[in-house]
């Protein structure tokens, strides 16, 4: 395809548009100085911010808005993009930009942004297309791609997306991960990169490795920008060309924006003195202003002599900034009189609710399925790509299905919403949450191997976060696959166990269905349920049937019909599921009633219970199964429910328990009842699973050692029920 020119003419801006520009710039350096001084007097812990960089911002939010008129954009900044932010939000009716600032800056409750709960321009305005600004550098990039992937996928065919990083955030994995996206799937994207040749200390020499932005750039097949930070009208006319190419290419580019000026240091952390000697953008644009008529000298800031640190004794502000700074004042006042958060509100906005789902009351009494695991994972992708804005993208997942066969088939039924991404974890985790954030969209990723999600932990920590840190502004619809678990010979890197690892991370769902019917309700449920879900599936499930039977399935009497459903499977073939199978999340299920002993597990081990369940039931030992299903949040009430009436607590999973999730069962229960006898099942404490498939069986979680331990508590634990009594309240785990 041939590029369309980029050298579009930027339309030549009104005088007043200039004046607007050049208030929005000096009322967010007059915060940033207010800032500073409250710095030096103790009156505020920490800030970061931008100045040096109000004229670029302004000119580039100018640029974008006249390039997109303000619709299907998308932006991600970084802790520097303040003014841009500010200068966007007016351009597009929001007022008062500045005033929300100082709230954040305080930690005030009225904070918009997140209530208290982030450092100062940690910003997010999701109507307005600015996607949430995170601490981490780097990870907006690939948020912003994200963004743009689904845009392009909802068939936005003018979208633009754009995100900004730092010269020093260039040594980021994070940009090599978006440069690829943007490439591969051509992304119409722009990645700025705001050079003031520092990173906090750490000169280019010892900070950047890529010495040629241009090159870089064209190694990707991106089309590359440059302007000098300090002027304006350079700024403004590169950030409309780039914009421009973008949208009528659809496809990526770069704009280094270097020359840049940092005025106050990093941030409060360093030296944060006004520095006198560099070139101060205010100076610069000014003076233009007046120049062309559109300012009197009156109007404007000028440096003057002055003794100490602070910004306002070097400076005239003149009449506007003057104005401005007055503003800036008054609102500091009002915003210090406004309450701080809540400490009893600490628990709000931890996890959107859950739809209200139920189990049928047959299932338990269904027939068997004939549905394999991967069989109804291929049928719940199919409803959900059906049924609204999604995609489904990994290594592999479209052209083979997937190593696991779980997406066999949708590739046919869904070209262009089904893709096979570079081999790169962080690339496919980072762009589901920034494409599962657009309010209709539900992202649909898969790790190949549960073990190389490790990489990417990173990103399902800012997941798990994004609710609650920005009072559910940010709730990324991702629900994240991957195989889990150790199973026929996979070796290190193909075996790991990953509810260790990923239970601790706040604010996730982690679901490890053990059955086809249990896949398959869980991915509806988290898609409607519209927060960030992990799928663990185990390895040895993928081709089996455990579990009762759909509703659609062919009578089991009906040979013919039940092995045309299997052939069909086993060729990778969709089956058909009703509509309305579910099942709900953070809700467990007692797969086997018994007074002696409660056993609880997950994924295999729930399957590898319920058979020792059967089997000592032959010998008159009552076991009560359950099979969490959800894992994180475990449903409590159900497992103390049971404990309370056996007095004995089993847990299996094929995680190693040391330190793993099966000790987060156990202490619960122990804390609702002291004494309880316990044990728990799993990997043993070894470093890694073996190749071997000898030494594997000898490693991993199997049904002899599961009824060995069961049989361990039952012979020699007397029930703790009875005469001391225990008073179980239910449990206050947080449930949705």
């Amino acid at each position: 395809m041939s590029k369309k020119s980029k050298k579009a003419k930027a339309p030549e801006l009104t005088p007043d548009e200039l004046r607007h520009a050049y208030r929005v710039a000096v009322r967010n350096r007059s915060m940033d100085e207010r800032i500073v001084r409250l710095l030096s007097q103790g009156r505020v812990k920490f800030a970061i911010y931008g100045p040096g960089q109000e004229m670029h911002a302004t000119a580039t939010a100018l640029a974008w808005h006249k390039a997109t008129g303000g619709k299907d954009f998308g932006f991600c900044g970084h802790y520097r993009s303040g003014t841009l932010v500010s200068m966007w939000s007016e351009l597009t009716g929001r007022e008062d930009f500045v005033k929300d600032v100082l709230r954040q800056q305080l930690s005030k409750a009225t904070d918009p942004f997140s209530g208290g709960r982030q450092m100062v321009n940690h910003l997010i305005d999701i109507p307005r297309g600015i996607l949430p600004i995170q601490s981490p550098l780097g990870m907006n990039l690939g948020k912003a791609a994200g963004w743009a992937q689904a845009q392009k996928l909802m068939g936005m065919s003018n979208g633009f997306v754009a995100a900004t990083i730092g010269d020093g955030s260039t040594a980021e994995g994070d940009l090599h991960d978006t440069m690829n996206a943007i490439s591969v799937w051509s992304l119409p994207m722009l990645v700025m990169v705001t050079d003031n040749e520092v990173a906090i200390s750490t000169k280019p020499s010892e900070g950047r490795g890529i010495k040629n932005l241009d090159k870089y750039a064209k190694a990707f097949d991106l089309e590359f920008f440059e302007a000098d930070g300090n002027d304006f009208f350079a700024c403004y006319e590169t950030a409309y060309r780039a914009a421009r190419y973008c949208i009528e290419n659809q496809r990526g580019a770069m704009w280094h924006v270097h020359g840049l000026s940092r005025l106050n240091g990093h941030s409060s952390a360093g030296n944060y003195r006004f520095n006198l000697e560099q070139t101060d953008p205010l100076g610069v644009f000014g003076p233009e202003l007046v120049k062309r008529g559109v300012l009197e000298q009156s109007d404007i800031v000028t440096r003057v002599p002055g003794e100490g640190a602070d910004y306002f004794a070097h400076h005239d502000l003149g009449r506007i900034m003057g104005e401005e700074d007055a503003i800036v004042g008054r609102w500091m006042q009002e915003v210090e009189a406004e309450a701080d958060p809540d400490p009893n509100g600490i628990y709000e906005w931890t996890r959107p609710a859950f739809p209200q789902v139920d189990d049928p009351a047959d299932l338990s009494s269904r027939p068997r399925t004939n549905v394999t695991y991967a069989g109804a994972l291929r049928s719940a992708h199919k409803h959900i790509l059906e049924s609204r804005p999604s995609g489904v993208w990994g290594q592999d997942v479209g052209h083979l299905g997937g190593v696991m066969q779980a997406t066999a088939g949708l590739k046919d039924l869904f070209p262009d919403r089904v893709i096979d991404a570079p081999i790169n974890e962080p690339l496919i985790v980072g762009t589901a949450v920034g494409a599962g954030m657009h309010p209709d969209f539900t992202a649909l990723p898969e790790i190949q191997f549960g073990d190389y999600s490790l990489n990417a932990y990173h990103w399902l920590v800012h997941m798990g976060n994004l609710y609650w840190s920005s009072l559910g502004q940010a709730k990324p619809s991702v629900i994240l696959r991957m195989p889990s678990d150790p199973f026929g010979g996979g070796a290190m890197y193909h075996s790991m166990s990953l509810d260790g690892f990923f239970s601790a991370i706040p604010g996730l769902v982690i679901c490890m269905p053990s059955t086809s019917y249990d896949a398959y309700g869980l991915m509806l449920s988290a898609a409607d349920y519209g927060g960030p879900v992990v799928m663990l599936e185990p390895k040895y499930c993928y081709r089996r049937t455990n579990g009762p039977a759909f509703p659609q399935e062919p009578d089991p009497s009906d040979k013919a019909a039940v092995k045309a459903l299997k052939d069909h499977i086993r060729r990778g073939g969709i089956p058909e599921i009703g509509e309305g199978v579910r099942v709900p999340l953070g809700k467990g299920i007692v797969r086997h009633e018994g007074g002696d002993l409660t056993v609880v597990g997950w994924g295999r081990g729930a399957l590898y219970g319920l058979e020792v369940a059967e089997k000592l039931a032959g010998e008159g030992i009552g076991i009560d199964m359950i099979d969490l299903r959800t894992i994180v949040p475990p449903d409590m009430d159900l497992v103390f429910e049971s404990v309370q009436k056996t007095g004995r607590l089993l847990v299996v999973a094929d995680d190693r328990p040391f330190a793993g999730f099966h000790r987060e069962i156990q202490a619960q229960v122990v804390e609702a009842f002291p004494g309880v006898p316990t044990k728990a099942v799993g990997m043993k404490n070894v470093p890694a699973v073996s190749q071997n498939e000898m030494i594997e069986e000898h490693t991993v979680l199997t049904p002899e050692r599961l009824e060995e331990a069961a049989r361990a508590l039952l012979a020699g634990a007397v029930k703790s029920t009875g005469a001391a009594g225990w008073n179980w309240m239910p449990s206050r785990y947080i449930t949705g």
